[in-house]
């Protein structure tokens, strides 16, 4: 008999103890076109419901700029007849395998294991690394049962340290960056969490925890959003709450990838590297049947940025994300005059890649969204194309959905031909 699933921690927040539904990338309900022998299942793809709720472990932890779990979905396994609409399959066959080489949090590897596929993901950030490997990892209940006995036991020791007062004993090189986003007692607390999880061995648990941690970082802190790196007052929350938070999120966690697990069919083959897509050098020639992946939408985001925090008080290597994150907000002003110009050659570099590891007969599957350069609009479709037909590729078939224009700036940049997304079937001619 198995056993049973972990039990919820006591009285948790409101907040805490159910998933937040997160408005979708791609809207439903909005202008969309198609082109091509797969061009309704790219649209269909896109047509994510607006209030589609985040499941399973595509819960857990946050991470900015992803595409909704039912778009990798729908292109993977297709989509059930309903009303007004014919079924539609998917590409994919079990047992073949998917690669992101932007994987973030591992939005493609964790619908690649529910359709049967050996997954590949890559990443420069370590941050997507440590995310990725949590959201794809699938537990039985005894094991998350006892990752979830040491989390409270670690919440034990922390509150009995708060108690007496003992300071905490943590060394950390960056500790200097760290201290002034924080209110002194959530500080406090924090780093005695930090110091039990490095104590233990290395292992799963350890690796989970830390994970759980990293959760934890901005929310505490005078850091504005999981998506900006501006700063807020200090978060007024009472002596305890960062426990409390991270017991709870520990168990939604585990119970996730026990439910991961029961619904997985084949426990397909999990691969996670830190590299630059422009190099993957890990993979040689022909490894990957398929390739689902959304590109940086260039001057949005900053991802070293948005999780230098986390990267400081896990120690971990932020040079590569530094040196090599494809088009962050921070560079934009050192974009060329000519919009887009100053990507392609990076993008060319991508898809020189991404041609090698690709099996013959394989698909590449891109996500890509219109962007501004300096109050230019950009047609992130296009510069794609081009930097495709460069590297051998064909565009087999597309569709696009026009998406909401915010901000003014928007709304005078993209007035005459809109602002939109683009998925590209690609092919190797």
């Amino acid at each position: 008999m198995p056993a049973a699933a972990p039990s919820a921690p006591a009285k948790p927040a409101a907040s805490q103890a159910r998933p937040r539904r997160r408005r979708s990338l791609a809207q439903a309900n909005l202008e969309t076109r198609q082109e091509g022998p797969q061009g309704a299942l790219l649209e269909r793809a896109l047509r994510v419901p607006a209030q589609s709720p985040y499941v399973l472990t595509h819960a857990f932890h946050p991470y900015p700029g992803r595409f909704h779990p039912q778009l990798a979905r729908t292109l993977l396994v297709g989509v059930a007849a309903s009303e007004g609409h014919a079924s539609v399959p998917g590409l994919t066959r079990p047992g073949q395998s998917v690669l992101d080489p932007f994987m973030g949090g591992g939005t493609t590897l964790v619908e690649g294991l529910l359709a049967g596929l050996d997954v590949v993901g890559s990443d420069l950030n370590p941050i997507a690394v440590l995310v990725a490997r949590e959201r794809t990892r699938l537990r039985s209940p005894a094991q998350a049962l006892r990752v979830l006995g040491e989390a409270r036991r670690i919440a034990g020791q922390v509150e009995a340290l708060r108690r007496e007062r003992k300071p905490p004993r943590l060394q950390l090189a960056e500790l200097h960056r760290i201290t002034p986003h924080y209110a002194p007692h959530l500080l406090a607390e924090l780093m005695q969490w930090l110091r039990l999880v490095n104590g233990l061995d290395p292992s799963d648990t350890r690796e989970t925890l830390r994970a759980v941690f990293s959760s934890a970082v901005v929310k505490f802190s005078n850091q504005a959003s999981d998506s900006s790196s501006e700063l807020r007052p200090s978060p007024s929350v009472a002596k305890g709450a960062v426990t409390r938070f991270l017991v709870a999120k520990c168990e939604q966690l585990v119970q996730a990838q026990v439910d991961l697990a029961r619904r997985v069919p084949r426990r397909g083959q999990v691969r996670l590297l830190q590299e630059d897509a422009r190099l993957l050098p890990t993979l040689g020639w022909g490894e990957v049947d398929w390739i689902l992946t959304s590109p940086p939408y260039p001057g949005v985001y900053d991802y070293h940025q948005h999780h230098r925090l986390r990267m400081d008080w896990l120690e971990l290597d932020d040079q590569p994300l530094l040196q090599g994150e494809l088009a962050p907000r921070r560079a934009q002003g050192a974009l060329a005059e000519e919009p887009g110009r100053s990507l392609s050659s990076e993008f060319r570099d991508v898809l020189g890649t991404l041609a090698r590891v690709l099996k013959p007969g394989g698909g590449l599957l891109l996500v890509v969204g219109d962007w501004l350069d300096r109050g230019h609009a950009v047609n992130g479709a296009a510069v794609l194309r081009r930097a495709a037909q460069d590297k051998g590729w064909r565009v087999e078939s597309w569709a696009a959905m026009r998406r909401e224009t915010r901000s003014r700036p928007e709304r005078r940049a993209y007035a005459r031909l809109g602002k939109w997304e683009h998925l590209l079937y690609l092919v190797r001619l």
